[in-house]
């Protein structure tokens, strides 16, 4: 029975402990029509509110600060298309006006050689 005896007290002062760790908490705790606890309330409820508060005002400077980095962004952007319009538009400035030189140096060039080939005639005869 010894054994039976010391079973049955193992939960029994695990019982009491966790009874005496629940009628701590209850004591510290004050009932709901307790003077004070209605203040207490109130704090938490400011604090909460504080809180809440100053969260928005960060999520307002955030939101100011991603709208300017947003514009920023566009007129990079927009920046850069008209550089790149006005970069292919030289270039194709430059391709026209160099494909006219190579059309007006064709006959330069044939002229040129009937020229060359003229002169060693002209200087046998």
């Amino acid at each position: 029975m010894d054994s039976a005896e010391q079973t049955s007290l193992i939960p029994e002062t695990t019982a009491k402990t966790l009874e005496g760790d629940i009628r701590s908490l209850v004591r510290s705790n004050r009932p709901a029509d307790a003077p004070g606890s209605s203040d207490d309330a109130i704090a938490t409820g400011a604090t909460s509110i504080a809180d809440i508060e100053k969260l928005m005002a960060e999520l307002l400077v955030a939101r100011d600060f991603l709208q300017s980095e947003g514009d920023r962004i566009r007129r990079i952007n927009a920046n850069y298309r008209h550089l790149a319009e006005t970069a292919s538009a030289s270039v194709k400035v430059i391709a026209e006006t160099i494909g006219k030189w190579r059309i007006s140096d064709e006959p330069a060039n044939q002229a040129s050689k009937v020229i060359g080939h003229l002169r060693p005639q002209a200087q046998r005869g």
